[in-house]
């Protein structure tokens, strides 16, 4: 299971309510006709900042949904979005441990593997929490985007050790 997320925020002079329903009919349009290997998406608002998560059952429906998005019914709504964004930036997630469906409400914790720490001692180190009901360990691929190069979907707010750098955003879907 993949996760392409693409973080954005609305222009300046931009109406949040706005901005937010052409976020979401362009989802509604995009689920409506799903391209090949797409499982779902969603937008969650992350303080002043929106992140779209696309899951995908592998790479190869990258380029379904590069095409997809911007094709069909889905063009005049992804255009509308897109001139309402300022910035953005994207990158591609790898589910690594836990469970797959990451569209809920909580927390995204991102989190950087210690200078020095092997892998294995970190997914190690991490069980406990992908264990709990509706968690999700996420790995970056291939540094394809910006760190840091985890990040935890859980449902609660955690805390982890101080070394791991962690960053904790609420997230919720619009």
């Amino acid at each position: 299971m993949l996760a392409y997320v693409f973080s954005h925020r609305p222009a300046s002079g931009v109406q949040v309510a706005d901005y937010e329903d052409s976020l979401r009919r362009f989802h509604e349009a995009l689920a409506r006709a799903a391209p090949n290997g797409f499982v779902t998406s969603a937008t969650f608002r992350i303080g002043g900042a929106y992140s779209d998560w696309y899951l995908l059952g592998s790479s190869a429906a990258l380029d379904d949904l590069n095409a997809a998005a911007v094709s069909g019914e889905r063009a005049p709504i992804h255009d509308a979005a897109a001139r309402m964004a300022a910035g953005g930036e994207g990158k591609l997630l790898s589910l690594a441990a836990g469970e797959k469906d990451s569209m809920a409400a909580g927390f995204e914790v991102r989190l950087a593997k210690p200078t020095g720490m092997t892998y294995v001692d970190l997914y190690s180190r991490l069980e406990a929490w992908n264990r709990l009901p509706g968690v999700s360990l996420w790995r970056r691929m291939m540094v394809l985007g910006p760190p840091p190069e985890f990040c935890l979907i859980t449902p609660s707010e955690v805390e982890l050790p101080a070394e791991m750098r962690s960053e904790v955003f609420r997230r919720e879907p619009i």
